[in-house]
Formats: C-alpha cells, sequence, structure tokens
C-alpha cells in the first residue's frame, strides 16, 4: 500500500469528522466541534472563512482555547476555560463577546459554547461575527450630488446610508424583505402584486394597501433622517410597482460582477491587469447573494448566476496565481472554489494535487475522504483516482 493511501482506521477517523463536517457545514457562522480533551474534531467553512488567515484549523489541533481566549494571562477568562465549563453546564453558556485579531475574518465575534447531550464528548463553539466596520465600498467614491445608500447582499444583508449602519429588526421583518426581493430584481420595476405573492403567498390579510405601508417603513428606516418625504431617494415609486433608484442605491453584488467580468475578459485577452480585477472581484463575494435568505425562492436564481460568476473568477485566478509560482495563493483560491464547487471532482483533485506538492499531505487525505464520503452518500458514486496516483 502507498505511503499516501489510507488505512482502514484512518478512513474511519476521517470519515467520521467529516460527518460533523457536513452536518455543520452550511451553516452561515463559525463552528468549531472539539472532544473534551481539547482537540479540534471539525469546522465549518464560516470557520475557515473568519479564522483561516488566523490559526491553522487541521483536525487534532488544540485552537479552541486560544480562539476564546481561555486562561489567557491578563484576559477576562484567566482563570477560566469555557470548554471545560460547557462539559459540565446544562445547555448552552451565556454569550460572550471576543475581539480577534488582524489576521481573522472578523474584528469581533460573539462566542456561544456548549456540549452536546448526553454524554458531552463534544462541545461545539459558535462565533457571530460582530459587524464594527461594515464592508467597505471598492475605491470609497465621494458622497457628493445627494443621499447614497450602500447595500451588501453577498453573505449577509448590511445597509449603510452613507458612514451609518442601519441596522435592526426591520432587515429581517416585511420591510426589510421588501429591499432584498427589490435588490434581487434590481434592474427591472417589481409589480405590487408580485411583491405581495412572491414574498407572503400565504398572507391572505395582506394586499397591496398593506404593502404601501411596509413600504413607507422601509424608507423611514432608508431614508437619511427617517422622514422619506416623496419622492424617496432610494425606493421609487413606479406604474403599479416598485423599484430600487440604481443612480442612488450602490450594491455589492453589481461591483462584484463589473470587477469579476472585466478580470475575465482581460485573463483571455492575456491583459496584466486580469489577476488584480479578479482579486478585487473576488474579495467582495462574502458569501452567497442573501445568505440569510437561504429558503426564499425568489432569491435561488441570481444567487446561483452570482455563484457562477464567483466560480469561474476563481478559477482563473487560481489558474493566474498557479502560473506565477504563488502556490500559497493558489492554494487558498483552490480552496475557496473547491468550497464553493463541493461536487465539483476536477476541482477538489486540482487542490489535492496543490497541496501534495506543497507537502501538506495531512490535509489533502482529509479533504480526499470528505469528498470520497460526499460522492457515495449524495450520487452512490466512488471516487475515480487516489491520492497515490497525483503525485
Amino acid at each position: 500500500m502507498s505511503e499516501l493511501e489510507p488505512t482502514d482506521s484512518e478512513v474511519r477517523a476521517f470519515t467520521d469528522a467529516g460527518l460533523a463536517v457536513e452536518l455543520v457545514d452550511r451553516y452561515p457562522y463559525a463552528i468549531l466541534v472539539q472532544d473534551r480533551e481539547g482537540r479540534l474534531v471539525a469546522y465549518n467553512q464560516a470557520a475557515r472563512r473568519m479564522l483561516g488567515r488566523w490559526v491553522a484549523l487541521e483536525v487534532g489541533s488544540r485552537v479552541g482555547c486560544l480562539i476564546i481566549g481561555c486562561r489567557r494571562p491578563g484576559g477576562r477568562l484567566q482563570e477560566v476555560c469555557l470548554h471545560e465549563r460547557a462539559a459540565r453546564h446544562a445547555g448552552p453558556l451565556p454569550e460572550l463577546r471576543i475581539g480577534l485579531p488582524g489576521g481573522a475574518g472578523a474584528e469581533a465575534a460573539w462566542a456561544t459554547v456548549m456540549a452536546f447531550a448526553p454524554g458531552r464528548e463534544l462541545i461545539v463553539t459558535e462565533l457571530r461575527p460582530e459587524i464594527v466596520h461594515p464592508p467597505q465600498e471598492p475605491g470609497g467614491p465621494p458622497w457628493t450630488g445627494g443621499p447614497r445608500l450602500r447595500v451588501f447582499v453577498l453573505g449577509r444583508t448590511c445597509v449603510m446610508n452613507g458612514d451609518r449602519l442601519l441596522g435592526g429588526r426591520w432587515i429581517d421583518n416585511r420591510a426589510g424583505h421588501i429591499l432584498k426581493l427589490l435588490v434581487a430584481e434590481r434592474h427591472r420595476s417589481v409589480f405590487s402584486d408580485e411583491i405581495v405573492a412572491r414574498l407572503w403567498p400565504a398572507a391572505a390579510s395582506l394586499d397591496t394597501r398593506g404593502l404601501r405601508y411596509f413600504v413607507h417603513v422601509l424608507r423611514e428606516q432608508l431614508e437619511p433622517d427617517g422622514s422619506p418625504t416623496p419622492p424617496s431617494s432610494f425606493v421609487r415609486a413606479t406604474r403599479g410597482g416598485y423599484a430600487i433608484d440604481s443612480e442612488r442605491v450602490w450594491v455589492d453584488a453589481d461591483a462584484f460582477e463589473e470587477l469579476v467580468t472585466e478580470g475575465l475578459a482581460a485573463y483571455e485577452a492575456d491583459d496584466d491587469r486580469a489577476a488584480e480585477l479578479l482579486r478585487r472581484g473576488v474579495e467582495l463575494y462574502r458569501g452567497e447573494f442573501l445568505a440569510d435568505e437561504p429558503y426564499a425562492e425568489w432569491a435561488f436564481h441570481e444567487r446561483d448566476r452570482l455563484r457562477d460568476i464567483a466560480s469561474d473568477g476563481l478559477r482563473a485566478l487560481a489558474s493566474l496565481d498557479e502560473h506565477a509560482g504563488d502556490l500559497t495563493r493558489a492554494t487558498s483560491t483552490l480552496t475557496r472554489l473547491a468550497e464553493l464547487e463541493p461536487f465539483d471532482v476536477d476541482v477538489h483533485r486540482e487542490l489535492f494535487a496543490l497541496l501534495l506538492r506543497r507537502g501538506r499531505r495531512s490535509e489533502a487525505l482529509r479533504r480526499y475522504e470528505t469528498l470520497r464520503r460526499r460522492m457515495l452518500s449524495t450520487f452512490d458514486e466512488p471516487l475515480d483516482f487516489s491520492l497515490s496516483q497525483l503525485t
């Protein structure tokens, strides 16, 4: 047997870890699963995005206490390990705000730690990023010529008026749903009855008159002074419906698409600007379109379209990085692409080969076993290659 071929015990270990990963992999917040000895058992994609540039997330490593700050001299928890306390506690521990270093994907996060009952053998840590400074519009255009709204919909929704974050429960209520639908259909006007039918098909009591009230609430939230004196700066009334005013509303999805499209054209033309344009574009892709509305059917088409653009951009960028000899960047780019395309065997095979070239055999083996199990459980198809064939 090749030294790269897994033994039965290794397969069982990696399969068990892969199962835990699969259960939490699509969760929008960072999840870390560790055993009572503090060893990392599994983590999801959100954890890699948030923490991967700061700590080495490797199965078997002890990073949970490092991230939380357990028993850190001079810290708030210098006498306490939250993971040990969670193992003795019924239910989740109280939420705790923790600061994250510059290399992490957020400046701060809210941490919740709890043990799995009944055996309490696994400790789960959830990290929700705190928006301290929301994402910035590339280039920082001047705020002249009247009010301007910035809407970030790649990942969880974030809305800013100038430099002011417009947070609150309204984003997840009916007024926020209207904004999200109008952003999903931002290149056209949406009829009032269509808005009602698509957002609240079961709400028999809500008609277009009720819709006008919630549009009024939305405008109050968006306008600079909270008073949507007609005409609204951002949500225009059209004949029979409503539309986003594209002259006043900047959407990160549009900036992302423009940069990646231009970058792909430069890539095809062998233009030196391709890598820079693609990198700027894919950096804007913080997550799937309207990640906070995962089951909204009206968001599916735009989510799939933008995911395809991100996938094309990452493929081209990985090729450029590898051609330039920057294997670290190429690995990072291919990892993002593999997370975006979990069933694309060719992408994963390319990532495995690159990991092996860099001597990262443990990670290659772990990812190989996760993909093997995923393909078997979903399509009943085995992988048609082994790791030893990639060397």
